[in-house]
């Protein structure tokens, strides 16, 4: 005996054995998404309210663009800032290309010695380097003994000093993201590449570098955004002809208790720095589209 199954009886079988699915009802996202906006509110919004606010008393946009300390400060941080990216990651591609071609256990000791500058205070490390490049420091030490210099040289308290401190402080920053971008490529790309002949430099430029921009480009982004905000390193290791726009509003707010210029500068710095990650945005993303036509 055959029994026959329309798809009607089966659909109200299936909705029988189913329980209907109960509907949400509305705004539940928004109440998901209350602690984060809350947050938000407190720890961003609500500061950045009174900072706007407190810009606006004593014409203190006209005052401190008028300063010419500030022009100097502001010129300083972005010519050390984009050394400091530069050389960040320059050094930080290399490294990540050091651990992406060796062995897991290699990778993870690699790891631990990128990741130690996390685990030390800032302010530990810039004497550390003040005492590395003094006079009478290890650098002037080598130099002299090895011969190639015959009186200390002046490494401290310049620019030289204050890059260094950054590049040392940033290097993670840039190691991540670019290594993230060397992992993601396919091997069999660059075996492919060999197999036809391709040599090692010709493999780097066709293949690896350009599979790598997206991670270059936001270590470069973020490596960059990090250097603007600097205090510690330029007290410390520069001069006083380094210092940077975090110097000059702490010069502001604690020296002179202006603190309607400290808020216009500190205002001014983050639309400027917008400005510059939105025209870099920007090139890349022409870039990208070049590329892709």
């Amino acid at each position: 005996m055959t029994s026959t199954v329309t798809p009607a009886a089966a659909s109200a079988s299936a909705g029988a054995d189913t329980p209907r699915r109960r509907r949400r009802p509305r705004g539940t996202w928004l109440l998901l998404l209350a602690p984060a906006l809350a947050f938000d509110a407190v720890l961003f919004l609500t500061p950045l309210g009174k900072l706007v606010a407190a810009s606006t008393h004593d014409h203190a946009y006209q005052r401190v663009l008028k300063d010419p300390l500030v022009s100097r400060s502001l010129l300083n941080t972005f010519e050390i800032s984009a050394l400091s990216t530069l050389a960040t990651v320059v050094l930080g591609y290399l490294l990540a290309m050091v651990i992406w071609r060796r062995g897991p256990l290699a990778r993870v000791v690699l790891f631990a010695l990128v990741l130690l500058p996390f685990w030390t205070g800032v302010l530990v490390k810039n004497f550390a380097w003040a005492v590395l490049l003094q006079d009478n420091g290890l650098v002037n030490t080598a130099l002299q003994g090895l011969g190639l210099t015959d009186a200390p040289l002046a490494l401290l308290h310049d620019r030289f000093a204050v890059v260094v401190g950054m590049v040392h402080y940033l290097l993670p920053y840039a190691v991540f993201p670019i290594f993230a971008a060397l992992a993601a490529i396919d091997d069999r790309l660059e075996l492919a590449a060999r197999s036809l002949g391709a040599g090692e430099a010709s493999v780097f430029r066709r293949i690896i570098l350009p599979l790598t921009v997206p991670g270059v480009s936001a270590a470069g982004l973020l490596v960059f955004i990090i250097s603007t905000g600097f205090f510690i390193t330029p007290v410390v290791l520069g001069g006083p002809g380094d210092m940077m726009i975090a110097n000059q509003i702490d010069f502001y707010a604690r020296q002179l208790t202006d603190f309607a210029g400290a808020s216009a500068l500190a205002l001014l710095l983050t639309a400027v720095v917008s400005v510059l990650v939105a025209v870099y945005q920007r090139i890349l993303r022409a870039g990208g589209e070049y590329e892709a036509h």
